[in-house]
């Protein structure tokens, strides 16, 4: 278990030495996620730090749990489940990021340290749905459209508003 969430990471070091880091964070501990989902819940992640087949520098790995966020339909809880798959090219540059093999996404060292709860947190929201909602119908047909006046013309209530004019 890894739990100095917000400790710089030696992404160098962890792949030269080929380290894998597991564990659990808690979504209260990553504040990017605040406001986005609805409680506080476990997530699994495991992080491999080493070289592909191609010699590239990579972190590869999953990231897993379920969050509630607020269904877009209904405006109730709604549970989604994680399951990310974590792909990254370690490289130095921009330069170096276009070279990257599509199937990897860039992570640039640079002047800002990385830390791993800034990768599990940015792996939890490339995951979230943009809008999140129910499986199933959640808003039954008839609610739909409640509120809503039924007219055959739509301009009908100006009809009373607007005097002819006699030219």
């Amino acid at each position: 278990m890894f739990d100095q969430w917000q400790q710089p990471l030696d992404v160098r070091a962890l792949i030269r030495q080929g380290i894998t880091l597991k564990g659990e964070v808690q979504v209260a501990e990553l504040p990017r996620l605040q406001g986005v989902v609805l409680r506080d819940a476990p997530i699994r992640f495991g992080l491999s730090f080493g070289k592909n087949d191609e010699g590239l520098a990579v972190v590869t790995g999953q990231v897993q749990g379920t969050v509630e966020m607020t269904c877009q339909r209904c405006l109730e809880a709604v549970a989604i489940e994680l399951d990310a798959e974590v792909g990254l090219g370690v490289v130095e540059s921009e330069e170096e990021a276009k070279r990257l093999p599509p199937e990897l996404d860039p992570l640039i060292l640079g002047e800002e340290p990385v830390r791993l709860a800034d990768l599990i947190e940015d792996e939890i929201l490339l995951a979230l749905p943009v809008v999140p909602m129910h499986a199933h119908a959640c808003v039954p047909a008839h609610r739909e459209h409640e509120g809503m006046e039924k007219a055959d013309n739509p301009f009908a209530a100006l009809r009373g508003l607007v005097k002819p004019s006699a030219h």
